[in-house]
């Protein structure tokens, strides 16, 4: 017997036969003899129509600034109509099913509304449900305040709830089900030869996230990767037949990802809507990039990449990479401090770029990734606007017109198809 938390997503419990699906699932499960606790999201477009509907009713777009407490309320609402139908369509398939709010399963968040952080788990009231003999129902995405107000957990937050609860709980298995059959090494609609990755380490899929990878939320995986690591796998609630219940399909998020000595980068992300504003004939010195980072950081901009480069007048070229819908911003902050620090050059912006990472375990401390991904791109004519660095990651700034080609390229050029393929046995076997 073994303890499993599943999460099912907004479209594996999109329609009424999804629902029936899912509860089919979790039925033989406890028929097998496992304990089942189960994290729900909104039904498909749920969470976007309440949106809408607060926007109609308060008549501009600015409800999450202007009503934080309240969309908290009102967005609360999707996960609850999915716990309760999933409770009844698991009772009609002959289990027994209780379903809980994130407050009742006691999911302790800070006080932040539209955006909370789980603090603690008091899982008292699912443990007891599930050594009842019930599968627990848990409404994902949202929790109770510190301060007890409902409050929502953000983009991904279903993620989070179910991998907080597989922690608190000590469960054997945290399976994320999803309407994609696992991991890919890159998205597989930009790049047609994308494979599933078997295994993938927290720090690699966090990265992933980060960039662009939507299968996962970044604060789910990280939460996982803390002492002692928690494996994750994700899978496809879509899958039907003799594979349905096979617990080696899909992607496993691990501390063991078995990596290979060849295997250099895991997988490629992208997300587009980025620009990059260059500040030209600014004072050298760490005075300039503190001052210049500071000031944006108090006005709630992100800088995703700084390069900093002399020019032959002693002073420097400092580029920064932000998100477009931040470049108004970002322009009017580093306007006041350039003419604050002395600067007297020109101002330049780039937009309609996208950010692409390369992402594997494999490339720290190994020469050479550098010049294969830029040969690459320069194979395939792809024109690098910016250029940043981690222990695990390259990420390249490129031209939104170009994202697709560069995908395209830096796969084939690290044979990342192939790579994807080759440990399939020994991840099934492990």
């Amino acid at each position: 017997m073994a303890l499993l938390v599943q999460k099912y997503g907004g479209t594996s419990v999109g329609s009424p036969e999804r629902i029936q699906a899912v509860a089919a699932r979790v039925a033989r499960a406890r028929r097998r003899g496992d304990d089942v606790v189960v994290v729900v999201s909104a039904m498909g477009h749920t969470t976007d129509e309440l949106i809408d509907l607060a926007r109609n009713v308060a008549g501009h777009d600015d409800c999450v600034h202007e009503h934080p407490r309240e969309m908290d309320m009102l967005l609360s609402a999707g996960e609850r109509i999915s716990m309760a139908l999933l409770a009844m369509a698991i009772r009609e398939a002959g289990a027994d099913a209780r379903s809980l709010t994130g407050s009742q399963a006691a999911i302790i968040t800070d006080a932040w509304h539209t955006s909370a952080r789980i603090v603690e788990v008091r899982a008292d009231r699912v443990r007891e449900t599930v050594e009842g003999g019930c599968v627990a129902i848990v409404a994902g995405f949202q929790g109770v305040s510190t301060t007890r107000e409902i409050t929502t957990l953000g983009r991904g937050g279903s993620d989070t709830t179910a991998v907080a609860l597989a922690r608190a709980l000590g469960a054997d298995r945290c399976e994320i089900y999803t309407d994609v059959d696992g991991i890919f090494t890159c998205d597989p609609r930009r790049v047609p030869d994308a494979r599933i990755i078997p295994r993938i380490s927290h720090d690699e899929m966090v990265e992933l996230a980060q960039s662009g990878a939507q299968v996962m939320h970044a604060r789910a995986v990280d939460l996982g990767a803390r002492t002692p690591a928690l494996d994750i796998r994700v899978l496809s609630s879509f899958v039907t037949g003799p594979d349905e219940d096979d617990p080696t399909r899909g992607t496993l998020i691990t501390d063991d990802p078995m990596v290979r000595e060849d295997q250099v980068v895991t997988g490629l992300a992208s997300a587009r809507g980025y620009a990059k504003l260059l500040l030209h004939a600014l004072p050298a010195g760490m005075r300039t990039p503190t001052e210049m980072l500071g000031a944006l950081a108090d006005a709630g901009v992100s800088v995703d990449m700084v390069t900093e480069s002399p020019q032959a007048d002693g002073r420097v070229l400092l580029q920064l990479t932000v998100r477009g819908d931040d470049l108004a911003r970002a322009r009017e902050i580093a306007a006041q401090v350039a003419a604050r620090l002395g600067g007297g050059g020109a101002m330049d912006e780039r937009t309609g770029l996208s950010r692409i990472a390369l992402v594997g375990r494999g490339m720290s401390g190994r020469p050479g990734v550098y010049a294969q991904a830029f040969r690459a791109l320069m194979d395939a004519g792809v024109k690098v606007e910016a250029v940043s660095t981690s222990s695990i990651s390259i990420t390249l700034l490129v031209p939104s017109d170009q994202e697709d080609e560069a995908l395209r390229a830096l796969h084939d050029g690290f044979t990342l198809a192939a790579q994807a393929e080759a440990p399939a046995a020994a991840a099934v076997a492990g």
